[in-house]
């Protein structure tokens, strides 16, 4: 295992590396600098349209980590990204963040997709793109779904929802959820508390609970939602039933994933879904964050956009942010929340807080609360 003593931050670097050199090709200036060992920041300006981007380089040959945060022990709730990253422990040595996905408000704050911080699922997964890293700190970007049976003597019922409460499909929700759910969302719904905790699949009683009831599910306990449709298994379990519970996360097993929409690229090819996916204003200039790897996945890039300010950056189309990427060398790159979420802090001990907030939010408040963050660490992955 490598283990390295930090640098101090802010240092100009004279030598920074393919990444920077290819931003030279594409940018009219880059600037430079020198975060952590393993992780330059590059300052990148086009004074044509005019554009203005900040990309962290992150060399995963380095001891560098990146983890999902939200902040609470639950998947409702926001806070800024410079509040996310501040509220890691300084023992996990936190270097920087940017804001993740896009979240919803109703419930508040709920990421869109996924977010698995350290192994723990809080949100789960929907048919959009995902960041993920595994838990040897490979990177991963494509689509996730929920795996898991509930076993009953009166059959057995596939899962395809895990804290993403659906009315028309057979799900689970756990403590991470931490928000009660009514009647539209849990037409049909059974309290299933522990009676063992074997792995890989616990035991549980069922217990009906009454379409009026709003319930939130804490400790192991566990509530079955959705099922609509009548003839399935759960319309058939009576009040006392045992069940076995088995749940999981397919096709890699991430320790860290947040969701975003759309994949920019794929072995170094620009996706259609970049001139196909939602509204022309989506698609269009706009503030930007997204991330993406080179290298066959030893280097990660995430890179802030500013957007929506005339004269110092327009922001860019979604097209853009592809090609972007593909000339810093990523073969692979995912959208994440932009607009006035779009934020990156890196730790500075010169700064008057300890964090220096690098680009320039278009939001009219300044940094925007956002659902999670993606942070980087000074710490070695486990086994590497």
């Amino acid at each position: 295992m490598f283990v390295s003593a930090c640098a101090t931050t802010g240092r100009r670097v004279a030598n920074s590396g393919a990444v920077a050199n290819n931003a030279r090709g594409y940018a009219d200036s880059v600037v430079s600098e020198s975060i952590a060992p393993g992780v330059q920041l590059h300052r990148l300006t086009k004074l044509a349209e005019p554009w203005r981007a900040v990309v962290l380089d992150i060399d995963l040959r380095s001891c560098v980590s990146l983890t999902a945060v939200k902040g609470a022990s639950v998947a409702v709730g926001r806070a800024t990204t410079s509040a996310l990253l501040s509220g890691i422990d300084a023992a996990q040595r936190p270097i920087a963040a940017v804001n993740a996905d896009f979240f919803l408000f109703a419930p508040p704050g709920v990421p869109v997709g996924p977010h698995i911080e350290n192994g723990v699922l809080y949100s789960g997964p929907i048919d959009r793109a995902v960041f993920a890293m595994d838990s040897a700190g490979r990177p991963w970007i494509g689509r996730l779904r929920v795996t898991g049976m509930v076993r009953s003597a009166r059959g057995d019922l596939p899962l395809q929802t895990w804290n993403r409460p659906d009315a028309r499909t057979a799900g689970v929700v756990d403590a991470r959820w931490g928000i009660p759910l009514d009647s539209t969302v849990a037409p049909t719904a059974w309290l299933l508390t522990p009676v063992t905790r074997s792995n890989p699949e616990p035991q549980y009683v069922a217990t009906p609970l009454p379409p009026t009831r709003r319930a939130i599910v804490t400790g192991d306990t566990l509530l079955l939602v959705g099922m609509r449709a009548t003839g399935n298994v759960a319309t058939q379990l009576r009040a006392g039933d045992t069940v076995r519970v088995q749940r999981g996360i397919a096709p890699i097993t991430p320790r860290t994933a947040v969701g975003g929409m759309p994949a920019l690229l794929r072995d170094s090819v620009i996706l259609g879904t970049v001139d196909s996916v939602s509204n022309a204003g989506f698609r269009g200039l706009n503030p930007r964050t997204a991330v993406g790897f080179a290298e066959r996945g030893q280097r990660l890039l995430i890179a802030v956009i500013d957007g929506r300010q005339p004269g110092y950056s327009v922001g860019m189309s979604l097209r853009e942010t592809a090609d972007l990427f593909r000339a810093l060398g990523a073969t692979d790159a995912v959208n994440l929340d932009g607009g006035g979420s779009s934020a990156m802090v890196v730790r500075d001990a010169r700064a008057p807080n300890g964090l220096r907030v690098v680009n320039k939010p278009s939001d009219a408040t300044g940094e925007r609360p956002v659902a999670n963050a993606l942070a980087v660490l000074q710490r070695c992955t486990a086994g590497r």
